[in-house]
């Protein structure tokens, strides 16, 4: 950069800052600091224009006090605007679209036997709605909601029983409490109900149990049992145990491999008639044992994540086996077949924290992999590893963006993206290095999209972070009432559960946060005015600010270097009543933007006549530095917007 060498020390110089579209930057140094980039940026709104102009707040609809624990929609297809659905503390709310703000009634949920119902207290849990019933994950046992007529209810899934050959060729359902149980004996006219092996299928040479299961009189104390087999493909059935009263399970050793039937046949002791049969077909023999096993499902119903895909639900975060998914059968919620599980453990035993639809795939991620699962179907997914050492520490924060996906690691804030020249393959990389100091390395967060902003808040800080990804800047916000754990978005509307059950949603007509005032504040780099080298004089500082139909007050401190040459800030000595002399400070604000008034209450000199939306107001400053400093806020909770700044001075000696 030139340095200006001769220049007049008489004449006025000015500059003007017109752009804030940089947003905040913590991490590089002042002299490499963009000028339109803010090592301060606070509670500010960024869209369209690049101004300083204060965010919006959100209004509080309600708090039901207790653990925050998720929320979702409800869509009814005879309303035009869906339900909120909330959980706290181990129970389900639900707050209707023609409800007032601070009106909602607790959904009252059935067990099994038709007693109360309420879930664990201290997981997130989460629901899909799927053809007019929610299901909700609630980390104790899987349960549906439903609504009739204006009425809500739940109850704990009762899960589907397949038949028999549901069993063999799909598998049992684990979503029961003993899944082998889906075939009993029971009571009435003779009758063979089916037949269970051991296992879904045999291996050559190695023995296969099979067990009949019957309905018969209760006065009927004994039934033999003939079995018999043959290949699927021939027409000859061979005995393999004759009439026995002791052969309702038959162990058996195939010598070849195949598909075979299986009949077992049935009739009182000591009779010769009526007979009654089952024939299982199509039972597989392998000819080696591949190592498949069925996996674990005790631990599914501990699940508290769920999602739907193509039509099947699946759910995760089991207690037991937390990095293990669990998929329906298709359009069979209720029937979660043992062998539709996938593992994503490759050796360190990591929590699945977040799943999630990313074009036509899924993207799954522990703490330290991101895994892709693709193709629509249990029998046809193929899983691909992305990343073995990048990945989400924390649920709710992986969010579509654009064509990317951004979540939080522990390394930051991350960005997958896929290769535009191969799209099977997939780039990560950080995109909070202007920030990257301020993001926690712990406790939980959450996060969304919405307006073009990936928002992620923190809400043991009481703050977020939001990312105008088309501009690639961040800004801040920061207020009491942000302790958010979740988002939930419907259009435009935004909706906030804080942890303690607080219920809010943004609301673009006030600046506060459920009446918490926050104030806008940017703080500039220190500017050296086109000569990084020379001496300047300060002359006066110049702001172009907006009206909002109120008086707009700007509490404004200029640092001329390290001195302080216009603040805010004031104080006086006072006696208090013990006689010890006290310092009392008071701030008051030294840049005004008066509204447009009337006749009869105009302020000559001060006020300008009429309606004025936009106007320039000045103060003088005093000092002689090489760098300046600025730094505004508005404090007042009222809409403001600065469009720029200006400084007059005066070159002086190098």
């Amino acid at each position: 950069m030139r340095q200006q060498i001769i220049f007049d020390p008489a004449q006025k110089n000015f500059e003007a800052y017109l752009d804030f579209s940089g947003g905040r930057n913590t991490e590089i140094s002042n002299e490499r600091l963009r000028e339109n980039e803010f090592p301060e940026l606070l509670n500010t709104d960024l869209s369209g224009r690049a101004s300083f102009r204060m965010r919006t707040g959100r209004r509080q609809l309600f708090q039901v006090s207790g653990n925050a624990q998720g929320m979702f929609w409800y869509y009814d297809t005879d309303n035009g605007e869906p339900d909120l659905i909330f959980a706290v503390s181990g129970k389900l709310y639900v707050h209707k679209s023609t409800d007032a703000d601070n009106v909602y009634t607790q959904i009252p949920i059935e067990d099994e036997e038709g007693d109360p119902f309420t879930f664990q207290t201290t997981r997130q849990v989460e629901a899909v709605l799927y053809r007019g019933v929610m299901f909700v994950a609630t980390g104790t046992k899987l349960v549906e909601v439903t609504r009739s007529g204006s009425t809500y209810s739940g109850s704990v899934v009762v899960p589907y029983t397949p038949s028999v050959m549901e069993v063999i060729y799909i598998g049992t359902n684990g979503l029961a409490p003993n899944p082998d149980t889906y075939i009993q004996d029971g009571v009435g006219q003779l009758a063979v109900l089916g037949i269970k092996p051991a296992k879904r299928f045999a291996v050559k040479n190695v023995s296969m149990t099979f067990t009949a299961y019957i309905q018969k009189p209760a006065d009927v104390t004994s039934i033999d049992y003939k079995w018999e087999k043959k290949k699927s493909n021939e027409d000859t059935w061979e005995v393999i145990q004759d009439w026995s009263a002791s052969a309702k399970s038959e162990a058996h050793t195939f010598d070849v491999d195949g598909q075979f039937d299986i009949r077992v046949s049935a009739r009182e002791t000591g009779t010769t008639s009526p007979v009654v049969g089952y024939t299982l077909t199509g039972y597989e023999v392998k000819p080696v044992d591949d190592g498949l096993q069925d996996a674990s499902t005790s631990g599914i119903q501990t699940c508290n994540r769920v999602l739907l895909h193509w039509d099947r639900l699946l759910l995760y975060g089991d207690t037991s086996i937390p990095y293990q998914l669990y998929i329906s059968d298709l359009e069979n919620p209720r029937y979660f077949p043992v062998p539709n599980t996938i593992n994503f453990d490759f050796g360190k035993q990591e929590d699945l924290t977040d799943i999630i639809r990313f074009q036509d795939m899924l993207v799954a991620f522990t703490a330290t992999t991101i895994q892709t699962l693709v193709n629509k179907s249990p029998a046809d997914y193929q899983r691909f590893l992305i990343n073995d050492t990048v990945g989400c520490m924390s649920p709710n924060t992986a969010c579509v963006v654009g064509n990317v996906v951004l979540f939080r690691s522990r390394e930051g804030i991350m960005r997958l993206k896929p290769n535009p020249y191969r799209l099977e393959t997939m780039n990560v990389d950080r995109v909070d290095w202007q920030i990257k100091s301020e993001i926690p390395s712990t406790g939980e967060a959450c996060a969304m999209f919405i307006d073009d902003q990936y928002w992620i808040c923190f809400p043991a800080e009481k703050a977020i972070y939001r990312y105008y990804f088309q501009q690639n800047a961040w800004v801040k916000d920061a207020s009491d009432k942000l302790d958010i754990r979740l988002f939930l978005t419907y259009g435009k509307d935004v909706y906030n559960q804080s942890v303690t059950g607080r219920i809010m949603i943004h609301d673009p007509s006030i600046t506060t946060d459920a009446g918490t005032i926050y104030p806008a504040i940017f703080e500039t780099k220190y500017l050296d005015l086109s000569s990084s080298f020379n001496n300047k004089k300060l002359k006066r500082l110049y702001v172009l600010g907006r009206h909002f139909g109120h008086t707009t007050d700007v509490y404004v401190t200029v640092y001329a270097d390290s001195a302080i040459v216009l603040t805010p800030d004031s104080g006086h000595a006072e006696v208090i009543n013990t006689g010890e002399v006290v310092w009392v400070a008071t701030s008051e604000p030294n840049i005004h933007f008066y509204n447009g008034t009337v006749f009869g209450t105009w302020l000559m000199g001060i006020s300008p006549w009429g309606n004025q939306q936009l106007s320039v107001q000045r103060a003088s400053v005093r000092g002689k530095c090489r760098r300046v400093k600025v730094r505004m806020e508005v404090r007042d909770g009222e809409f403001a917007e600065i469009y720029g700044f200006g400084l007059e001075f005066k070159y002086k000696k190098v």
